[in-house]
């Protein structure tokens, strides 16, 4: 009896020492434990969504992709496919499971390595919210004390709804919303009950059973999980037995439909505002008014008119591949296209390689998938004094001299889709292009495309970019002329002048294009035919500083020289600056900056952010949100609204009558202007419906000539016409409707005075009140009114 009462007190002893040391020990590890106000107050980073105002998802930002979801709003079968894969005691146990630690225990054991684990829901969220990764008991035993004081200070529901928000489930996803919306492109409300299971046997091991990555293993993981929930009585035998038969289906990353220049000028004014972090982490919703089609229409207009340009360009020396080559040549080209043949969409290039060449000059080429017959091209090839004035070296110099000037057999050349379903020659280009798109009536940004491949150089030329804009910017000098009291039917002089020059021996001789001269003339007929020498002369007349003082108006964005070359555009502007001053022009003169952000939403649905284009917001509202914004703000009328018309029914004749012809094929009411610089440098078009205004400048990077013919006219217009063919595809036909203060009156073209009896080509001409001319045209048309003669010399700055 002795001994068992010996027996006794040693076990009754050791129960007390445990006690206490557990005592001891609970205290000294619950002494520094994280306080669990990181799980009542949970904040966590949120994806940032961007949607256009058809309510389409465009673009995430995100540093973790997260939609957070009340537990209200997560399906039943999706919490049961989780609960028997991870933890089917869940709502038995007090945060810990002593029996499945030691079920785990021992399969680990007898494996000698970890082939099961023993952590609960709630230790799970412990360790992912107030713990670190560290492999070791003492933080074992700091995460079990963590999730029984979970267990107290929180409900069930609670504690599964910070789980389900938080655990990363592979492809980038936090949290069950974000995986089912990146696997399955769904809603958690849409998931059947075969992808419960397979986002369910995920946290396990997220990169093991991707099912993106490893489909096989994905398949038996869900497989698991199923047979998990029938066991466990969490899903009926009949729906397991559906779901084990659905087939495994995975959505690809959707690409964002947001791009080019226009996705960049969207994100960098969302930093601007509201900061990175902000940004990236907040779950901000952000509605913009992009229109995929449009953008796409404009980034395939423009690569289409970029490679019609590059046509008119010297070819330069291809590559040549030994024959020995050729075969692994063609293999990788297929594997760079996923073995999927070339688009003949005719926006684009893609490799081939010349096979033969037959005694005609015709070529057999070959692109890794088909073979086709070429032509003799009539490409005239570039010369080596190009290539040295380019820079290239001594050792390219050599191999070039060694390239005989026509095809060989081993050349590594570029084919274009002709539409057709065949191809032409082309190359890589060397042109590049911007174009800007504004909708009027929205007063929105419609499309903004910074370059022909804007995905790899990522410069966007529309605002980056830095040319001179040539005849481009005439408008703005005859809006000058007209606010100084000029009509459309003034008469200036187009005749050869020379300025002295800043030196004894310089002087200034600008030039027409074609150096033709057409005497008096009209203000409608030399902005018409983009007449320099009248242009110039009008200057004059208005005078610089007046000039200079009326540019203020603008959103040009910079101060200019004050020089006579300014007529004809002589400075430097960026396409975006130069579009938005037109927008002046386009909307009866009033001032206002093209929204490319309408509202944003934080995470709460708070209104945070809200624009409407200036020459919409008529009566502001009185949200103090709005109130500050300066997009709520009404336009400023900048200029007249007479003389904004007056200047686009001048435009009109650029477009019917002038260097803008090939605008007619719009086929509807349109007001336009060429800009073409010295030497073909830079080639513009600039034009507007009362709808739609498009700015397009072509040129390349490093300003040179792009060949003789290449003007606005033929270099920037054909873009400027196809994106806006695609932008009012549907639109009603509208025309520029005159503000008060327009009279129409008949004239003599060519006088600019009222009919006379000799009068030969009669026009009705628009005019501000009171301001058409009263004198008839006298019989003898070739006399020239006195005031309109000129010396021909005049010295500059005086």
């Amino acid at each position: 009896m002795r001994i068992f009462s010996l027996i006794a007190k040693i076990i009754i002893s050791l129960s007390v020492l445990a006690a206490i040391g557990l005592t001891i020990g609970y205290m000294v590890f619950s002494s520094n434990l994280p306080k669990l106000s990181a799980l009542s107050e949970y904040q966590p980073p949120l994806v940032s969504r961007v949607y256009n105002t058809d309510g389409e998802l465009l673009a995430e930002y995100a540093d973790e992709h997260r939609i957070l979801t009340p537990f209200d709003r997560i399906p039943k079968q999706l919490v049961n496919a989780f609960l028997a894969a991870e933890d089917q005691q869940f709502y038995e146990h007090p945060g810990i499971n002593p029996a499945r630690i030691l079920s785990a225990a021992l399969a680990n054991l007898r494996a000698g390595h970890t082939v099961q684990g023993g952590s609960t829901i709630t230790q799970q969220v412990a360790k992912n919210f107030l713990l670190t990764n560290e492999r070791s008991y003492t933080r074992k035993i700091r995460e079990a004390i963590l999730s029984y004081k979970i267990e107290q200070a929180f409900s069930k529901e609670d504690i599964l709804y910070l789980y389900l928000n938080q655990i990363y489930l592979g492809r980038g996803s936090y949290g069950v919303a974000s995986a089912a919306w990146r696997y399955f492109h769904k809603s958690l409300d849409e998931l059947t009950l075969s992808e419960c299971a397979v986002l369910a046997g995920l946290p396990k091991a997220p990169g093991k059973y991707a099912p993106h990555i490893n489909p096989e293993k994905a398949l038996q993981r869900r497989n698991t999980v199923l047979k998990l929930m029938r066991s466990s009585g969490m899903a009926d035998k009949q729906a397991v037995a559906k779901a084990l038969k659905e087939p495994l289906k995975i959505q690809p990353l959707e690409e964002p439909k947001l791009v080019d220049a226009y996705a960049d000028q969207v994100y960098h004014e969302l930093i601007h505002r509201f900061g990175l972090k902000t940004l990236r982490n907040q779950g901000l919703t952000i509605v913009i008014p992009y229109d995929p089609k449009a953008e796409l229409a404009a980034i395939s207009a423009l690569r289409h008119g970029v490679l019609e340009v590059e046509r008119g360009q010297h070819y330069r020396y291809p590559t040549y591949h030994p024959r020995a080559d050729w075969s692994a040549l063609l293999s990788n080209w297929r594997e760079q296209a996923d073995n999927t043949a070339p688009s003949l969409a005719g926006d684009g290039v893609f490799p081939a390689l010349v096979e033969k060449v037959s005694a005609k000059g015709d070529l057999t080429v070959n692109d890794g998938f088909r073979r086709w017959q070429l032509k003799k091209p009539k490409w005239s090839w570039k010369s080596l004094d190009d290539y040295r004035e380019e820079g290239a070296t001594d050792a390219q110099m050599a191999i070039l001299k060694h390239h005989p000037r026509t095809w060989i057999a081993g050349d590594e050349i570029r084919l274009q889709g002709d539409g057709k379903q065949g191809v032409r020659l082309s190359q890589e280009p060397s042109i590049e292009s911007a174009l800007y798109a504004i909708d009027l009536e929205r007063g929105t940004v419609l499309a903004r495309v910074g370059g022909y491949d804007y995905q790899t150089s990522g410069f966007d030329r529309v605002g980056q970019a830095k040319r001179q804009p040539g005849s481009a910017f005439k408008p703005f000098l005859y809006t000058s002329a007209l606010a100084s009291g000029y009509t459309p039917a003034s008469i200036i002089m187009d005749s050869p002048v020379v300025f002295d020059g800043q030196s004894g021996d310089s002087f200034w001789r600008p030039e027409n294009y074609k150096n033709k001269f057409a005497g008096p003339v009209t203000l409608r007929n030399a902005l018409e035919h983009s007449r320099n020498l009248a242009s110039i002369k009008l200057l004059q007349n208005v005078g610089i500083q007046h000039f200079l003082s009326d540019l203020q108006v603008y959103p040009l964005q910079r101060t200019f020289p004050a020089q006579l070359a300014l007529a004809l555009g002589a400075t430097e502007v960026t396409p975006e600056a130069l579009t938005e001053s037109y927008a002046v022009l386009a909307s009866h003169g009033q001032k206002w900056k093209p929204v490319s952000i309408q509202q944003v939403q934080d995470r709460t649905g708070k209104t945070v952010y809200r624009a409407v284009a200036g020459h919409r917001c008529q009566i502001c509202h009185a949200d103090p949100v709005m109130a500050v914004n300066e997009h709520m703000r009404p336009a400023d009328q900048a200029i007249d609204p007479v003389n904004a018309f007056l200047i686009t029914n001048l435009m009109e004749g650029v477009i019917q009558h002038g260097t803008g012809r090939r605008a007619r094929a719009l086929n509807r009411p349109a007001a336009g202007k060429t800009g073409t610089t010295n030497k073909q440098v830079d080639a513009w078009f600039m034009g507007y419906t009362p709808q739609i205004l498009t700015g397009v400048w072509t040129g390349r990077d490093t300003p040179s000539t792009m060949g003789r013919r290449e003007t606005g006219a033929h270099a920037a217009l054909p873009t400027w016409l196809a994106a806006m063919k695609a932008f009012h595809q549907g639109k009603e036909k509208k025309s520029f409707t005159p503000p008060p203060g327009i009279e129409w009156v008949a004239i003599d073209e060519k006088s600019g005075l009222l009919p006379g009896p000799d009068s030969e080509k009669i026009t009705l001409e628009a005019f501000r009140a009171g301001t058409a001319p009263t004198k008839e045209t006298p019989p003898n048309e070739g006399e020239i009114p006195a005031d309109a003669k000129d010396s021909g010399f005049f010295g500059l700055g005086k």
